[in-house]
């Protein structure tokens, strides 16, 4: 039996055993109860049949237990007749009353008509064993309700726990390394979303391992590019066969390669670090339309070599920000409004007092794509970019807290927001 079972089945017995028990001492008690005033009816009448003996000068009845008292004198009642007895206790019993005599609990009752006493007495209900059958019927029924209570608790205990103990067994597979793990029977109910969830969680790790091969062989070619253009340049370089005046475009293209590789190995380095909580953020009270202005004021002159306008609307707004990580993230937004935007268009940058939008006239980004897009390792159709720059972004509005997304933008295409 799992752990699982042996606590569903705690939960469900003991409430049951608890509310049995408790049901069994108030039905005694209640029972006991009914029992003593019934018990004390009778012993009135008894009373009452002594004293209309005594009335009509009739025999006292032999069947009736107690004791009458006349002038002083007690004689005890029953069985062989009339016998004298001195019981000094009797003056002290109330109409009803209980004593106890050699660990038996009796009922007592007196009827007083002037110097008579009459006392009648009875067992007490509890010592009866007239009701022993009672509380046994009573202890039987909730033995058995008890039983069938488990019973049916383990039943439908092992129809509610069974998905949950596949699942572990899912899960183990699953962090061994298996792919596409058969799934138990989804009820209707959180048991099935769980094991809906289980099922998303699976196919988003498939799709993260396919994202991460597709990143790896990316990122290995587009390593593995810039360095073979820089060896067989200096390889060249180094036997003497590049003419002089050649001389500056094979350095310069050095050089590019070598940026390229520094700013892939950058992007690789600022991502590891503030996914690991390694670079905190230094947060100031920042001008953000001054910081709208300078960014468009040094890649304006990019955006006018491919005929492209960049234009900033901005109203004076300041808030606390990391101005560096904040600048990282308007760049790569503006950057890739510049790839996706035709020539002779315009892209938008646009600073509100609620929002700061970078808008373009290009493709747009399919709505399929729009929660995706930020994740490691993807990018779009035609992106010459390594699935990077958005994954960073996202990571540098989570640490501030800001609400960001991608919708279609007023000129077609895509427009990138950040709600302040």
């Amino acid at each position: 039996m799992s752990k699982l079972m042996r606590k569903f089945l705690l939960a469900v017995v003991a409430p049951l055993l608890v509310m049995g028990s408790l049901s069994f001492v108030l039905t005694a008690v209640l029972v006991n109860r009914f029992a003593e005033d019934e018990r004390y009816s009778q012993l009135a009448r008894e009373a009452n049949i002594i004293q209309e003996a005594i009335d009509g000068n009739q025999p006292l009845p032999r069947d009736i237990q107690g004791f009458i008292t006349i002038d002083g004198q007690t004689q005890r009642l029953g069985g062989r007749g009339p016998q004298p007895v001195n019981l000094p206790a009797l003056e002290k019993l109330q109409q009803q009353d209980v004593i106890d005599v050699q660990n038996q609990r009796l009922l007592t009752y007196q009827l007083k008509e002037g110097d008579t006493v009459i006392t009648t007495i009875r067992n007490a209900p509890l010592a009866s064993s007239a009701l022993n059958g009672v509380y046994l019927a009573i202890g039987v029924a909730l033995l058995v309700t008890l039983l069938l209570a488990t019973g049916l608790a383990y039943y439908m205990g092992r129809q509610f726990t069974r998905p949950i103990v596949n699942l572990r067994s899912v899960a183990q597979q699953i962090g061994a390394g298996k792919k596409s793990v058969p799934l138990p029977e989804r009820p209707n109910d959180e048991v099935g979303e769980l094991i809906a969830a289980v099922d998303e969680m699976q196919e988003q790790l498939l799709q993260k391992e396919t994202l991460q091969k597709s990143f790896i062989a990316g990122i290995t070619h587009d390593l593995r590019t810039p360095l073979a253009i820089i060896r067989n340049e200096t390889e060249a370089l180094a036997a003497g066969v590049i003419p002089l005046d050649e001389l500056p475009d094979v350095t310069d293209s050095i050089i590019e390669e070598t940026d390229r590789l520094g700013l892939l190995i950058d992007e690789t380095l600022v991502y590891s670090k503030l996914a690991g909580g390694m670079m905190p953020l230094e947060r100031v009270e920042t001008r953000l339309d001054d910081l709208v202005f300078d960014t468009v004021g040094r890649l304006e002159a990019t955006f006018e070599k491919e005929g492209v306008a960049l234009v900033a609307e901005a109203v004076p707004v300041t808030r606390r920000v990391d101005r560096h990580m904040f600048e990282r993230v308007l760049v790569n937004f503006l950057m890739n409004a510049h790839a996706a935007a035709p020539p002779d268009s315009r892209v938008i940058i646009r600073l509100t007092e609620t929002e700061l939008t970078v808008e373009d006239a290009g493709r747009g980004v399919p709505e399929s794509d729009r929660a995706t897009i930020w994740d490691l390792y993807v990018k779009q159709d035609g992106s010459s970019g390594h699935g990077l720059g958005l994954a960073i972004s996202r990571l540098i509005l989570d640490s501030h807290e800001l609400v960001y997304g991608v919708r279609t933008s007023p000129q077609g295409g895509a427009c990138f927001f950040i709600r302040l």
